[in-house]
């Protein structure tokens, strides 16, 4: 009875400690920025984590103790995040350098697609103007004059990014044009009604993965590279070697909408190109930008379930038409 009691009063006094340590511990704080050099206007994602903090401010505002926020600096900025418990405080800080136009008046550009969607087989015209510019390019017509418009008949969805070049540095702008087939949605739209194909085009959801980036990233991490060789494998079986599919490039909410349809464009992009590399053909996909319009997430968080940012960073792989069921 004597030694319970005693165990009882040991572990009542440890909890205590440990609580009078934890009570009395000082504050700390880390802070992160997506990137440290920009170009003027650019985003950039500033985060930060504080523990045994009482309050927490980034640059005088108060904030969250686990945060982060988006920001487009027009100058070289400092960014200060101090936490603070009564009279301790801790400071971490980061300095995000933005370069600036040389010189003149920085270029500007606009972009328009007419009509921004079409059937297979029809044409469409881009029409662009720009300010302060020397030249423009659009990548698949190359250098073009810069203001005028060009008629194009993409065979699937694609955006188009132009980008103007002056003494004050470089601007872009983007359009996309949505190509349908009806013909292929027609016969997609017979074949998967059957039940042999529509095995198939379930087997393709189930095996091939949602692809996930870094912030404000388009290539492929270690583990999404792994993911695809796996898929590759599946997508060079004899009796797959006929099914077709979409690749779409999504991004997070933070950012313009523009910055983040040519990045979504790029990461589609980059998943068709590492396909490409192991053997899967590149006339079996589709490539495509949503950019933030799909986004769901309101904060950073896992890649397992909406809605967060992180699951929001991603690549999906959609069925389109083909295959043998076995």
């Amino acid at each position: 009875m004597i030694i319970g009691q005693k165990k009882k009063a040991l572990a009542i006094s440890l909890f205590l400690t440990t609580a009078l340590i934890t009570a009395c511990a000082p504050p700390t704080v880390k802070l992160k920025v997506s990137r440290d050099e920009v170009k003027q206007g650019d985003p950039v994602t500033v985060s930060w984590e504080s523990k045994n903090a009482k309050s927490v401010t980034l640059n005088g505002q108060t904030v969250d103790k686990i945060g982060a926020k988006t920001v487009q600096p027009n100058d070289t900025t400092a960014y200060e995040v101090v936490a603070k418990k009564g009279k301790n405080e801790a400071k971490d800080s980061k300095t995000v350098r933005v370069n600036k136009p040389a010189s003149g008046a920085a270029p500007t550009i606009t972009l328009r697609a007419e009509p921004s969607a079409i059937e297979h087989g029809q044409n469409a015209k881009l029409r662009w103007e720009s300010q302060n510019t020397k030249f423009v390019t659009i990548p698949g017509l190359g250098e073009v004059p810069t203001s005028g418009e060009r008629e194009v008949s993409p065979r699937v969805s694609t955006t188009y990014t132009a980008t103007a070049v002056g003494d004050g540095g470089t601007a872009t702008a983007s359009a996309r044009i949505a190509v349908s087939d009806p013909a292929a949605a027609a016969e997609r739209d017979r074949t998967v009604t059957d039940g042999a194909i529509a095995a198939v085009a379930a087997e393709f959801q189930r095996v091939i993965p949602k692809v996930f980036f870094e912030l404000d990233k388009s290539d492929l991490m270690p583990s999404e590279q792994e993911k695809l060789r796996r898929a590759s494998e599946w997508l060079l079986r004899e009796q797959n070697r006929t099914v077709a599919f979409r690749i779409e490039g999504n991004c997070d909410p933070r950012g313009t909408a523009e910055y983040n349809l040519g990045l979504g464009d790029r990461r589609a992009r980059a998943v068709r190109d590492f396909l490409v590399s192991l053997g899967v053909d590149t006339t079996r996909m589709e490539v495509m930008s949503w950019g933030l319009e799909k986004a769901t997430g309101r904060s950073e968080g896992t890649t397992s379930a909406p809605p967060s940012w992180a699951f929001d960073r991603r690549g999906d792989l959609l069925y389109v038409r083909g295959g043998q069921p076995r």
